[in-house]
């Protein structure tokens, strides 16, 4: 993929790049094994794809995330003939181990994940009146609806079911919408976390994406007041409760950062890789809709200090660990584009993002679809281009 530079807006240059990588239909994927479509590579091209289309409104981009879409959803479980979970049933989610392995019959929060990238692409069409009474250019070959809107409604009526008929019902706690684990014996046959424990905060984030993205669309359509509350509650509660274990520290130059751990009451340092790219994500994606979540702006400056003056180490290095530390010397080496958000609030962060992964950002949109929106927010005026301004 083609990336021109750091500062200025995004190319047409580039966006042809992203196009040509993403347009290849041998990219869709064929399975949901694995967290192939959640929160491996090609979910994370849906996100990718849904930030270039925030930057460009590009048709084609668009259609590229239906192709997606259109995929993830036709993997998901099938209520006829498809794989009994450890609830007994042929539920609405998706499957990702496989069938003759241990814990054959675990679904778990990679599913909302998923869910939030179907919605991503729904989300879009419905802020696209123009393309509402459209056909699809790729003849509907699931038959999911011929126009846009058509299929938008498809995408946010069968993810309803998804939620409606299995992560409400065992995931999130009715006496305070806290998201743990099923409070089902059935559950450890399935799943390395015991029934009822905590969601670690990762997983709760990979779960607020489908809410989030839900609730949105159900904001534009209109239809649902109380399920567009209920799913917000659901990312507020979660937001509250992951901040409330955020512990302070000072980084060396002596500013206020953040210390977490992978789940509640733990006391070891969170890892960076993907489990803190979705901790940081999932509160990235709330301050965005500030306008219905509470979060406050000292929040997200301590983890930006946190990114820029704790994790980032020398000569371009970043720690394995949130606290700076790297066991027998080994790094983190890489960080994928989501981190390149908290430039709103360093922007110089955003230089050192580039410098780290610049042998890596030109190999695939988990680097380049949040690069390049952050470019564009800082060409725009939208981000602040220098730190020394803040």
């Amino acid at each position: 993929m083609t990336f021109d530079g750091s500062n200025g807006s995004v190319t047409q240059n580039e966006i042809n790049s992203f196009i040509g990588f993403l347009g290849q239909p041998s990219g869709i994927p064929k399975t949901a094994l694995y967290n192939e479509i959640a929160d491996r590579s090609p979910g994370q091209d849906v996100e990718a794809l849904g930030l270039m289309y925030e930057v460009t409104q590009n048709p084609q981009i668009l259609d590229i995330m239906i192709n997606y879409s259109d995929t993830f959803l036709s993997l998901r479980n099938n209520p006829e003939n498809g794989r009994i979970l450890w609830t007994g049933k042929r539920e609405l989610v998706w499957c990702t181990k496989p069938e003759n392995e241990s814990g054959a019959g675990y679904a778990g929060s990679e599913g909302l994940d998923t869910v939030g990238h179907i919605a991503y692409a729904a989300y879009h069409i419905l802020k696209t009146p123009c393309l509402w009474y459209e056909n699809v250019t790729d003849n509907d070959p699931y038959k999911y609806g011929v126009t846009y809107l058509e299929r938008a409604y498809k995408y946010v009526t069968e993810m309803d079911k998804t939620i409606d008929t299995y992560y409400l019902k065992y995931f999130i706690r009715e006496n305070d919408s806290r998201i743990y684990n099923p409070n089902y014996t059935k559950w450890k046959t399935a799943n390395d976390l015991p029934p009822s424990s905590a969601m670690p905060w990762n997983r709760q984030q990979m779960m607020t994406n489908g809410f989030l993205r839900m609730a949105e669309c159900h904001e534009i359509i209109g239809d649902n007041e109380t399920r567009v509350n209920k799913y917000f509650n659901i990312i507020q509660v979660s937001i509250n409760w992951m901040i409330s274990e955020f512990r302070p520290v000072k980084a060396n130059n002596g500013k206020d950062a953040h210390y977490w751990s992978y789940s509640e009451g733990l006391k070891h340092p969170e890892r960076i890789g993907i489990h803190a790219l979705y901790d940081i994500w999932g509160i990235y994606r709330a301050w965005q809709r500030k306008d219905k979540l509470s979060i406050s702006s000292d929040v997200m400056v301590k983890l930006a200090n946190t990114m820029m003056y704790i994790i980032n180490i020398d000569d371009h290095k970043i720690s394995k660990f949130i606290d700076g530390t790297s066991p027998n010397n080994v790094t983190a080496g890489t960080l994928f584009g989501p981190w390149a958000f908290y430039a709103e609030f360093i922007p110089d962060w955003y230089e050192f993002f580039v410098n780290l992964n610049i042998n890596r950002i030109k190999t695939g949109p988990r680097y380049m679809g949040a690069l390049l929106w952050v470019k564009n927010a800082r060409a725009s005026g939208t981000f602040p281009n220098s730190t020394k301004f803040i």
